[in-house]
């Protein structure tokens, strides 16, 4: 059985990310004895290319993995799929899971998959290969008869380790961004989040799976096996990163995950947290392992959108303590910004620009904020009128909100600048008691009674010398100091 995985990459023109998911279906299908084909489309991808991919191919299956940004880009696909091929059609990815009925009613898609994909698509592999009914597999809608079968979710996969390893000889690795210009191995510990922010889609999936066993975590042998094997096999890698939501999640795994990483590992590694899971002795055994930089969704830096618009609910004082603790223990930090939030105002965008100065990340990972269908964030602008009919291909180029407080033009000012606001604000922390506060307030009253085009034209002409690539982005030299703003991730 041949199947064709279909990465849509919209974003990148050269290089696309290392796609977790699709290299774990890629592995289990292998595994089973399936033959797997790869097309990486990034950017505008001519039709001739795709075309002559399907007609050297000739898959029975091709396979879409959508992420919401993606999905104006699969129907055309999918109609010249079909013009040029026999296969079956199947979309899989998180946009597939959460609004299923936009997705099976296009043109030329026959199936979908909701939820985890392995079981999933083996069986519907099995199914094409032994000319079996394929209409009534768990966790897929099949289009047949001029109906659609829907039919009920499996249990989520509870032992992690039963997975292959990531597939990266499939999916080409070495041609990566993630291996071919960050020189990074990339990792996945776990699955599921325990947290119900309402602009991420961890809330609606685990209300899909009700009270199934939503978090799982992989022993810590089995993933430092795999990542033994990618050091081994790609030395080019200089670090690792853990793309886990929270990977200190259980303190127990994460001490015996530490100590076994320090004597197995010899590169230092990145990952993500919760400001409410950093304590001091998390962040010690962080440094003692060769952590390098640890990731923080921030997000906004006012509580009262954190807390009523967002759901989440972690104080400010804990955030700073946050930041804090890695700062003593001497690893760095990154912290991830939203702007153009559901109701946000300019003051409160600052709000967020100020929190980074007096948490001092090393990187700013700046978005503007796109609401997902299925997630209660896009619920409440639907309910408030918000929603336009725009989409953008990733959330760094525009709002697709119509508010009144902020502007797109603001909001993308507010974006380009980002790091050289928190300077500004940053110096205002550094000057003594009532100047400092005083000085503070006449910024304050400048970004918001000036225009964007006269306070940002003259940001503008700050001068920046650009250094070197680092990370995910450029890093600059600004001042006093090194800013590094990762852009393309």
């Amino acid at each position: 059985m041949r199947i064709a995985f279909t990465y849509i990459d919209p974003s990148y023109r050269v290089m696309g990310p290392f796609h977790v998911g699709i290299a774990s279906l890629i592995a289990y299908l292998r595994r089973g004895g399936h033959e797997c084909q790869f097309f990486h489309l990034r950017g505008e991808v001519g039709k001739g290319e795709y075309v002559d991919f399907l007609k050297k191919n000739r898959p029975d299956a091709v396979a879409f993995s959508i992420m919401t940004n993606a999905f104006p880009h699969v129907a055309p696909l999918a109609k010249l799929t079909k013009s040029y091929s026999e296969a079956l059609t199947i979309c899989g990815g998180i946009h597939a899971t959460l609004s299923p009925e936009e997705v099976i009613a296009l043109e030329g898609i026959d199936a979908l998959c909701i939820g985890e994909g392995e079981e999933a698509l083996f069986d519907l592999c099995q199914g094409l290969e032994e000319g079996k009914d394929v209409s009534n597999i768990p966790n897929l809608w099949v289009k047949k008869g001029g109906k659609v079968h829907r039919n009920p979710l499996r249990p989520l996969i509870e032992d992690l380790d039963s997975l292959p390893f990531l597939d990266r000889e499939i999916f080409p690795y070495e041609e990566s961004f993630d291996l071919g210009f960050m020189k990074r191995g990339v990792f996945m510990a776990s699955r599921g989040c325990p947290y119900n922010c309402n602009y991420c889609c961890n809330h609606a999936v685990k209300q899909l799976y009700g009270g199934n066993r939503y978090i799982r975590f992989r022993s810590v042998d089995h993933l430092l096996e795999e990542v033994e094997t990618v050091v081994r096999n790609f030395p080019q890698v200089e670090y690792n990163v853990f793309h886990d939501d929270l990977l200190p999640l259980s303190k127990q795994w994460f001490e015996d995950f530490t100590r076994e990483y320090q004597r197995r590992i010899k590169l230092p590694f990145e990952m993500n947290c919760h400001p409410n899971l950093m304590e001091r002795e998390v962040a010690q055994m962080a440094k003692s392992a060769g952590c390098s930089l640890i990731r923080f969704g921030l997000e906004s830096g006012n509580e009262l959108i954190r807390r009523k618009v967002l759901d989440r609910h972690v104080g400010t004082q804990r955030i700073i303590d946050a930041f804090a603790f890695c700062d003593k223990a001497g690893v760095k930090t990154l912290s991830y910004n939203m702007i153009g939030l559901p109701y946000e105002t300019r003051p409160q965008i600052m709000d967020t620009i100020k929190l980074n100065a007096r948490v001092k990340p090393k990187v700013f990972h700046v978005s503007i904020f796109y609401p997902y269908p299925g997630t209660k964030a896009y619920e409440i602008c639907k309910r408030e009128g918000f929603l336009t009919d725009k989409y953008f291909d990733s959330f760094y180029e525009d709002t697709v909100l119509v508010q009144k407080d902020a502007s797109p033009e603001q909001l993308n000012a507010f974006r380009r600048h980002f790091d050289c606001l928190v300077r500004l604000y940053s110096r205002c922390y550094k000057m003594p008691g009532f100047t400092g506060k005083l000085f503070e307030k006449i910024v304050d009253l400048g970004i918001l009674a000036a225009t964007n085009q006269h306070i940002l034209r003259a940001l503008d002409r700050i001068p920046r010398q650009r250094v070197k690539k680092a990370g995910a982005g450029t890093c600059y030299t600004l001042g006093d100091g090194e800013v590094r703003v990762w852009g393309e991730e």
